[in-house]
């Protein structure tokens, strides 16, 4: 932190004992983050802190205590990911500002302007983003902006990845993550059997950018720096704040960054290669380190120039000492500091100088003592001494004790009047509307006791499936099985495209069922805007959808801008942790002020322990119906990244609704399914098994404590997801599940298995 703010840094992330996204770095302890504060406020920097991870039901009952000595302290925000501790942050810690983690995956202007809504100030966008749409992000969400500028890459957008979590048990939602796109994998794409690194992206660094980036008007620079070196931290930030400055002294003159900086940034811990990230390129072969995932080697000289420069030392605040020593009167110190431009005087009066008895104090030995400011914050620039003994000729005494504690009096003083300072003027700044109608409203359609069990619904990503469904529900129907379907979610991409489509579902056994759309895992305004085929379903198809299935922030701003008067259920991913969340969720309303949510789903990552707390709060809280989903390959990575590209080549059909499946797999055999989305141009990547329940239905429907359950169809072909409907709807046929079970290589996800 020393050698970041000590290099040019305005601001520094830091995490404390808890809810950070650095589980494993050297964080810091409540007294470490106090002083941390104390430091840069008085220097006139600031302190955000991490409380970035999502947090389990359990878990929130921790957080007041832990934030409050810091909110006392006037940290200046912190970046959250979770939606009830972003609720709970701005409603008991109002002061204190809220930006709105990368990890929260905005990818456009509705996201933000929601965010902004709930209270957040600023946005960390998706890494994956162009400038063009930071950009108007900032203009048209009229909400500050913080781009990442340096450091390592993710290969999935930040927040959706779930790939450490279903291979182990570290979460990358949780600041655990073991890291997997930095593994080797062989591919069916290439026709190669040979290990290769498609998934690990090279470091970015945009140096030679920041006249671009200060003029897309973003708000906040910020590099990657955590669980590095202190030398990294300080030398990449003085690199980029040499370029800013310089930038600022004349933005016309067009300016090269030297071979020599570059060096040393290439020579200060980066990835082999480098690349510009996102911000004028979707995705490509270029951005990838297809054949190794390792870093250059750092240079000890430049490690130890970095070092003497910015380490081993703390900033000083410059200050003017007047030190006056009347005889007859009380001794006066005076401290002068010019601090963010502000002039501040502090004095004070210690006890009635003496005369001398022996030797007389002269000005150098008073000097000495006034020099002793090594442990303070402060650094003289000059100290006037006055020495008057009334023309007596005996001199002056004062004792060297009582100086010295003059001294660190007036030290302390000037730093409590520093501190108190930067706390009004914050104070100042800071404005949160408070909002009578922030309690949320709570659901009619939760009753005390079901009457039966919970009906299950469907999900179908390709025609087939969808057949696969029809044949299904005939042959249910046929046996006159006891399961309940009373809903359908179609992936957009079925509807938009059709191909005989609607006609399947103007089958008989689809008469009562209501047809709800599932809108794409990422909508962006890029080259193509992902928004108008959101438009195109809610204006279109209206005789078919009853409403939407919302897999991200920005769908759920659009839609609440277009007053959609459907169903909208929110997705797994839009991460629902706690009852927190859920009620921040149901602030969101209609005009009518009925919530704009109207059902919820549970994360994949909790276990059906942690799913019930939750769930039981919510109940109590909120009374947002609920689902669960019993069956369906996880998908792990939602990525910008196209592994076909990267290892063959694009399709040619971007911004078509086109799709291609391919596979990947990892050093131990495990063959994990990959499809692409053209339309909206990004990859998922499926766990290689399926997450499958049916075994723990009996103990799901004792707890009585999910309004829905849900079977995904993902990468199925026809007759297998007719074989896993008839499995997971027909629950006398034992025999038949039995036999399935036995013959899927299946997971029961975190059904017991706790993320860490």
């Amino acid at each position: 932190m020393v050698g970041a703010f000590n290099a040019g840094a305005d601001a520094v992330y830091l995490g404390g004992s808890k809810f950070g996204a650095r589980a494993y770095a050297d964080n810091f302890d409540t007294d470490e983050v106090l002083d941390a504060v104390s430091y840069a406020h008085l220097h006139g920097k600031k302190i955000y802190m991490t409380v970035n991870t999502l947090v389990k039901e359990r878990e929130f009952g921790e957080l007041y205590d832990f934030m409050l000595p810091y909110a006392e302290k006037n940290l200046d925000g912190v970046i959250v990911q979770d939606l009830g501790v972003m609720r709970f942050i701005r409603d008991e810690f109002p002061n204190v500002e809220l930006h709105a983690s990368t990890q929260q995956t905005v990818t456009g202007i509705y996201g933000a302007k929601l965010l902004k809504e709930l209270g957040c100030c600023r946005v960390v966008p998706a890494r994956e983003l162009s400038l063009e749409e930071m950009q108007a992000i900032r203009e048209k969400a009229d909400i500050e902006v913080e781009a990442f500028i340096h450091g390592a890459m993710c290969y999935c957008y930040s927040g959706a990845c779930l790939f450490s979590s279903m291979v182990g048990t570290r979460s990358g939602n949780r600041g655990r993550c073991a890291q997997p796109c930095r593994l080797p994998y062989s591919s069916d794409v290439s026709g190669s059997n040979d290990e290769q690194y498609p998934l690990s992206l090279k470091d970015m660094c945009t140096i030679d950018m920041i006249p671009e980036l200060i003029g897309a008007g973003i708000d906040s620079f910020k590099i990657e720096g955590r669980m590095k070196k202190p030398e990294y931290a300080a030398g990449v930030t003085s690199l980029y704040r040499k370029y800013i400055d310089l930038y600022y002294e004349d933005p016309t003159k067009k300016r090269e960054v030297s071979k020599e900086d570059m060096e040393i940034l290439k020579s200060l811990y980066l990835r082999t290669g480098i690349s510009s990230g996102y911000y004028h390129k979707h995705n490509g072969k270029e951005m990838v380190t297809i054949t190794s995932p390792a870093y250059n080697g750092t240079k000890e000289e430049v490690l130890s120039k970095v070092r003497d420069k910015y380490l081993g030392h703390e900033l000083k605040i410059k200050c003017d000492i007047f030190c006056k020593l009347k005889l007859g009167e009380k001794a006066e110190l005076i401290m002068n500091v010019n601090h963010n431009d502000e002039f501040v005087s502090k004095s004070v009066f210690g006890n009635e100088v003496q005369a001398a008895s022996k030797r007389p104090m002269d000005e150098d030995s008073v000097r000495k003592q006034l020099e002793r400011l090594g442990n303070t914050p402060f650094e003289a620039e000059s100290i006037e001494i006055m020495i008057d003994d009334g023309g007596t000729g005996s001199g002056i005494f004062m004792p060297v004790s009582e100086l010295n504690e003059l001294r660190r009096k007036l030290c302390e003083d000037m730093e409590e009047e520093l501190l108190n300072s930067f706390a009004k003027d914050s104070n100042s700044d800071v404005s949160i509307e408070q909002d009578d109608k922030r309690v949320a409203v709570s659901f009619d359609t939760r009753k005390e006791k079901r009457l039966g069990r919970p009906d299950t619904d469907i999900l179908v990503h390709t025609k087939e499936q969808l057949e696969a469904v029809k044949n299904a529900l005939e042959f249910i129907a046929d046996r006159e099985e006891n399961a309940k379907v009373t809903r359908l979610y179609l992936e957009c991409v079925l509807i938009l495209k059709d191909e005989g489509v609607l006609d399947i579902l103007k089958a008989p056994v689809f008469s009562e069922i209501e047809i709800i759309a599932a809108l794409p895992y990422v909508t962006r305004e890029e080259s193509f805007d992902g928004t108008s085929d959101i438009s195109q379903l809610i204006g279109g198809f209206n005789d078919t959808l009853s409403g939407v299935l919302v897999r991200n922030l920005e769908q759920l701003g659009f839609l609440k801008e277009k007053e959609y008067k459907g169903i909208v259920i929110l997705d797994y991913g839009v991460y629902t942790w706690n009852a927190e969340a859920a009620r921040l969720l149901t602030e969101i309303r209609r005009p009518d002020d009925s919530s704009f949510v109207s059902e919820i789903s549970v994360p994949y990552e909790l276990t059906i322990h942690e799913a019930s707390e939750a769930a039981k709060e919510i109940a109590s809280k909120v009374g947002i119906p609920i689902s669960y989903n019993i069956y369906g390959h996880v998908p792990m990575m939602i990525s910008a990244g196209c592994i076909k590209k990267t290892l063959d080549k694009c399709s040619g059909k971007l911004n078509t609704h086109h799709h291609e499946k391919m596979s990947i797999t990892d050093r131990m055999g495990n063959k994990m399914s990959v499809t692409t989305n053209c339309r909206n141009c990004y990859n998922i990547i499926w766990n290689a098994n399926p997450t499958v329940l049916y075994n723990k239905m009996d103990v799901l429907y004792e707890k009585d404590l999910f309004d829905r359950f849900r079977i995904d169809l993902t990468v199925e072909d026809k007759d297998l997801a007719f074989d896993v409907l008839r499995a997971g709807l027909c629950e006398g046929d034992k025999e038949f599940r039995t036999a399935l079970l036995q013959r899927l290589k299946s997971t029961n996800g975190h059904y017991k298995r706790e993320v860490e």
